[in-house]
């Protein structure tokens, strides 16, 4: 009798855990019934039908932080560059779990995709100087995508851009070039100033 009694409260635990649902703060969970998604619990706490209901999938509500890999790409001049990114997102709607087989990769990968589209229509120049222009338009594009997957891109950032090296050379010597221009000039300035103190 003992052994019976043992074995009614732990199916009585066991179908308290099922009936009863937590959900924590910044989360929310799908339901289904009969393996259809029929609602989403908000958070706190919940009721589901034994048997009938259970938790579909957990979905995280909170803005999330998406790496890019860094890839290499051509520009509309034909030089090569390495760029990576961050995409910030947040899931609105957590049925969209149910339209998108793995969220953070397709949305990964639909940023590479963009990125090297509009990073390959600008000139080397235009990359090198104009990264709120490329990451706005990658914004509009990839949001646009992702809306119906209720998923909103909130920001998307380059992390990272790197020329060739031949390139880079270039540029810090043209860099060190104007330093030197602006030292001579300073200088003649100074003796010019100088003179002028004397003469008077």
């Amino acid at each position: 009798m003992s052994y019976f009694a043992i074995a009614l409260v732990v199916l009585a635990i066991v179908l308290l855990f099922s009936v009863v649902k937590i959900v924590p703060q910044g989360r929310e969970f799908t339901i289904e019934r009969f393996g259809r998604y029929t609602r989403t619990l908000k958070p706190g706490i919940t009721f589901l039908a034994p048997f009938i209901e259970r938790v579909g999938r957990r979905m995280n509500m909170m803005e999330q932080v998406l790496d890019v890999p860094q890839q290499e790409v051509i520009t509309k001049d034909n030089a090569m560059v390495k760029v990576d990114a961050i995409v910030f997102i947040q899931v609105m709607d957590a049925a969209a779990a149910y339209r998108v087989e793995n969220l953070p990769y397709a949305i990964t990968q639909l940023c590479s995709t963009n990125l090297r589209t509009v990073v390959g229509s600008m000139d080397l120049d235009e990359v090198l100087f104009q990264r709120d222009n490329i990451n706005s338009r990658l914004l509009t594009v990839i949001d646009a995508a992702t809306e119906p997957w209720g998923v909103k891109v909130n920001r998307i950032e380059i992390k990272d851009l790197t020329p060739p090296v031949d390139i880079t050379n270039a540029m810090a010597r043209q860099m060190k070039a104007e330093r030197e221009r602006r030292a001579v000039i300073t200088e003649a300035e100074g003796e010019k100033q100088a003179a002028i103190a004397r003469a008077e």
